[in-house]
């Protein structure tokens, strides 16, 4: 491993956002985040003005959650697959079991209204139906999901930028045309930001498994980034939390990945840091040189789950629907067989097959 690559005791590799930002090549840290051994996931540190973002938004997920249900069902958003929105309970934790531990609220964290074509709009409602926001209801949500949604893309174009110097001095030539991950993020209008919010756990009813607040998966799209949780007391009923940004009261509770030996390890994101982890997209279109990452989250456990709740966002940069997604040249066919993946499919096609595998357990 080269000496330039910085890690925590857990072997999460760190990058400092001042030569991120600077152009300095972190080829090394990216191989050994992203590569065969890594973890398919490390963390940028030191973000200015990504604390004030954060605050901003995170204890937002806490007030949305805490209206009645009649006002959040005005902006659940069906014809999308909920993708866009407020969710809760429509998506499956584990087979047959849907998640009524935590809610989204989903939406374009770059364009209100991503594409004006109505017949593209019609055929992808997950990725180009205009953003649904509470205005009427909860005004102060858009501007803080914004703000902090296009600031994780632009840190996110930068590593992605770092990998596609990487995966170029691996691959050269065999290289798709279209894999290029910087160009893909900074050309799409299919962004999606997910504000999420898990409930407190007031019985000791909930089986304090790895996935208990999210269950182990995947993200199909190219590259994912990951918000500092925050973590609320609040008595039940509550419209606004007694404390916020609280300590974790479980040391055990929080996010997990999966390594590639099958070693479950925790995630800690400092609160000037965002974590960035690798989706299927890119792991197909780079023959598996870049390797998702399988992750859950595990719930806080009886009794000091009480009155505690957490609020974490997501932002997933993927491709615009009609990317088809390509393997190098002579790439292993076992690095394509990801997710509901199969060969020949456009990004449009792998992301209707992902939500009819999570969202319709019939399909």
């Amino acid at each position: 491993m080269s000496s330039d690559v910085v890690e925590t005791k857990d072997g999460v590799v760190v990058l400092d956002y001042a030569r991120l930002a600077a152009g300095a090549d972190l080829s090394a840290a990216i191989e050994r985040a992203y590569g065969h051994d890594g973890i398919g996931l490390l963390v940028v540190r030191g973000i200015p003005g990504l604390a004030e973002l954060r605050d901003n938004l995170l204890p937002l997920g806490f007030r949305f959650a805490a209206l009645p249900t009649e006002v959040k069902d005005r902006y659940v958003h069906e014809r999308s697959s909920y993708s866009f929105g407020w969710s809760h309970g429509k998506e499956l934790l584990r087979p047959g079991q849907f998640d009524e531990f935590k809610g989204s609220y989903y939406n374009n964290p770059q364009y209100d209204v991503p594409h004006t074509d109505a017949a593209l709009i019609e055929k992808h409602p997950e990725n180009y139906h205009p953003n649904v926001w509470p205005e009427a209801d909860f005004p102060e949500l858009r501007p803080a999901f914004m703000a902090l949604g296009q600031r994780m893309v632009d840190v996110g174009v930068l590593v992605a930028g770092q990998c596609d110097t990487y995966v170029q001095s691996k691959l050269g030539d065999r290289l798709s045309p279209d894999a290029a991950l910087a160009k893909t993020i900074r050309e799409s209008r299919a962004c999606k930001a997910r504000l999420l919010y898990y409930f407190a756990i007031n019985e000791d009813a909930t089986p304090r498994t790895r996935d208990s607040w999210c269950g182990w998966h995947s993200d199909h799209g190219s590259l994912t980034a990951l918000c500092p949780a925050m973590y609320f007391e609040a008595e039940p009923g509550a419209v606004e939390p007694a404390r916020k940004d609280i300590p974790v009261p479980d040391p055990e509770a929080g996010l997990y990945v999966r390594t590639r030996n099958g070693e479950e390890r925790k995630v800690v994101i400092p609160k000037d840091s965002l974590a960035f982890q690798i989706g299927e997209s890119s792991q197909i279109v780079t023959g598996g040189l870049l390797r998702s990452t399988p992750h859950a989250v595990q719930a806080l456990a009886h009794p000091a789950s009480r009155n505690i709740s957490r609020s974490t966002f997501a932002v997933f940069m993927q491709p615009d629907n009609d990317q088809h997604l390509r393997a190098p040249e002579g790439a292993d066919p076992v690095e394509q067989k990801v997710g509901a993946f199969q060969p020949g499919m456009t990004f449009g096609d792998f992301a209707k097959a992902t939500f009819a595998k999570f969202y319709n357990p019939y399909a």
